[in-house]
């Protein structure tokens, strides 16, 4: 009886770690860009400026020597104002 329990233990710590890894996969945040307003000199609306991992904290860019967050871009070319983390 013991075995059945502990086992049945097991198996739903596994599924909880599978689950937490499948969700944090899918917001894994990818491609970080500027806008204009992080960064008024680049010229273009919305510069890209590499990939980002994410992770325990907030993606971001050395411009000038001052950190920037990295922000997504929108499906209709533009950066949005969400900025690339992950809890």
């Amino acid at each position: 009886m013991n075995f059945k329990k502990i086992g049945l233990s097991v198996a739903v710590f596994a599924l909880a770690i599978a689950g937490a890894f499948a969700t944090n996969a899918g917001r894994s945040p990818g491609s970080g860009y500027t806008n204009l307003q992080q960064v008024p000199s680049q010229g273009s609306p919305c510069v890209y400026r590499g990939y980002c991992a994410g992770g325990f904290t907030t993606c971001y860019v050395l411009i000038g020597g001052q950190p920037v967050q990295l922000l997504n871009l929108e499906s209709n070319g533009t950066c949005s104002s969400f900025v690339l983390s992950q809890p």
